[in-house]
């Protein structure tokens, strides 16, 4: 009776260690399709200071409310690249215009590119880390903290740690990440229990 009672105890434990397994490839392919949809933004400041910060977030609010039409347009994410493509210069002339507008004149510049991007949480949406493509905008030094956003579909808006979840764009998000990458994102990542800490 106690062999049987192993033989089912070493089942159990080998269907528990599949199923994680199984639950592992499928939430990698999730994130891997999340990278290869979306465009983040980036912004370096200028240094650290309180100055350079409060600056970095002008840039930021006004370069979304510039581009934000031309987001909601962009039916796909090689639609948002063309279009942030054709607009690195505009949007280098809006950012410089907001500074010289608090009496600084610091270079600017802005690049279409992929670049390393840490675990994000936007309130509704958590996205895991790696490498995507990115629009970034590097104001004087660029040495200063980041802010960081999604900038197709277009989830950016002026306060920290927010995104804008309405239909649309939701249905953009479906459309470019699937169902089970919208899923993934509503989420937080879920810790492994410690016996299983070999399969992160």
């Amino acid at each position: 009776m106690k062999k049987k009672s192993n033989i089912w105890m070493f089942f159990l434990a080998a269907a528990v260690i599949f199923s994680v397994v199984w639950a592992k490839e499928e939430d990698d392919k999730a994130d891997q399709k999340i990278k290869q949809g979306v465009v983040r933004f980036h912004i370096r400041a200028n240094s650290n200071s309180r100055k350079d910060q409060a600056e970095k977030l002008l840039v930021r609010d006004q370069v979304v409310a510039y581009l934000k039409p031309c987001m909601e347009q962009a039916k796909t994410k090689e639609d948002a690249k063309r279009i942030l493509d054709s607009r690195k210069k505009d949007i280098a002339k809006v950012a410089k215009a907001t500074l010289q507008k608090r009496g600084r004149d610091l270079p600017v510049k802005v690049y279409l590119t992929r670049e390393k991007f840490p675990e994000k949480d936007y309130g509704s949406y958590v996205f895991p880390e790696g490498t995507y493509d990115a629009l970034r905008i590097d104001l004087g030094n660029a040495s200063g903290h980041n802010w960081w956003c999604v900038m197709f579909p277009d989830l950016c808006i002026t306060k920290e740690s927010e995104a804008a979840k309405d239909e649309n764009t939701r249905k953009k998000l479906e459309q470019q990440v699937g169902k089970k990458g919208v899923k993934k994102l509503e989420r937080k990542k879920e810790k492994l229990p410690w016996f299983l800490k070999w399969l992160e």
